[in-house]
């Protein structure tokens, strides 16, 4: 059984000047090595939730728990706890620091009191883990948006946490960037590192997710494994989520081919039923 990371306990958050909480009464536990989703409206307290388990958020009322110990709020205990879990935003620009690729990835480095020795075998093999040697010494302004995302998840994962957060990590990414990022996450999480990612792309959700958060106006509506958030199809249409395009389909096809069969949740799967089971239904290649 999965071992709990990270917990909220009647965790509620209020913006300064606003007069409702972003986070009502939010209790919800992250599991190691599991692949979780947030999925919810914009506005609906994912990103905020992320910044309050970051730390870069205080808890309005409830604590926050890693591995059953409070987070503390003064510089020290901050500094330890984002060694542990580390956050990419969804806008690089807003994470990277420095003049170019090396020295952006070195900052967070630095500021672990690490030899130069350490720092220096983590950038090299950091850079040789994204693929990111031939750029090293690039400017950072002369990157594409897809380059300065991948760099500042090096950067993240330089730290060697042990929970991943992403804030919607595919925006303003083509097709070819996104698989090049989910072949990368899947490459950090065979490593050893839980990941969280905040995502409005359902069809992404349903094809990556173990599991899945689904928030509503700042309250926790479901936190269950992904097959059975996306069988709760009534629950969905409530909320105005709607249903990933793949589930779609395949409940657009004949009851009696899709009994017994759990649904796809890759266009591969979906193809490997039809090439073993001779469905008519669906179009052959």
């Amino acid at each position: 059984m999965s071992s709990v990371l990270l917990e909220f306990q009647t965790v509620s958050y209020t913006y300064p000047g606003a007069t409702q909480p972003a986070i009502q009464h939010l209790n919800l536990a992250i599991l190691a090595g599991q692949k979780t989703a947030i999925l919810g409206h914009n506005g609906c307290g994912k990103s905020t939730l992320l910044f309050l388990a970051d730390g870069l958020y205080r808890c309005s009322t409830g604590a926050i728990f890693w591995k059953g110990e409070p987070l503390h709020y003064h510089a020290s205990a901050l500094n330890q706890w984002r060694q542990r879990i580390g956050l990419a935003f969804q806008d690089p620009e807003q994470q990277l620091v420095a003049a170019t690729v090396a020295e952006d990835i070195s900052y967070g480095l630095c500021n672990l009191s690490l030899s130069k020795a350490e720092i220096a075998q983590r950038l090299r093999q950091t850079l040789q883990d994204f693929s990111l040697q031939d750029i090293a010494d690039r400017p950072l302004h002369h990157l594409s948006l897809g380059q300065k995302r991948r760099v500042a998840l090096a950067g993240v994962m330089a730290l060697q946490p042990e929970l991943l957060l992403l804030d919607e990590p595919t925006a303003y990414l083509d097709r070819l960037q996104t698989r090049h990022l989910l072949t990368e996450l899947d490459r950090i999480q065979a490593n050893g590192t839980t990941i969280v990612m905040a995502t409005h792309d359902l069809d992404l959700a349903y094809a990556w997710a173990d599991w899945v958060i689904v928030l509503h106006r700042g309250r926790l509506v479901l936190s269950e494994p992904a097959q059975q958030v996306f069988a709760q199809v009534d629950v969905l249409n409530q909320l105005q989520l709607g249903m990933p395009t793949l589930l779609e389909c395949w409940y657009a096809l004949p009851a009696a081919w899709r009994d017994r069969r759990l649904p796809p949740k890759t266009i591969a799967e979906l193809w490997q039923y039809s090439d073993n089971g001779n469905c008519s239904a669906v179009p052959q290649r």
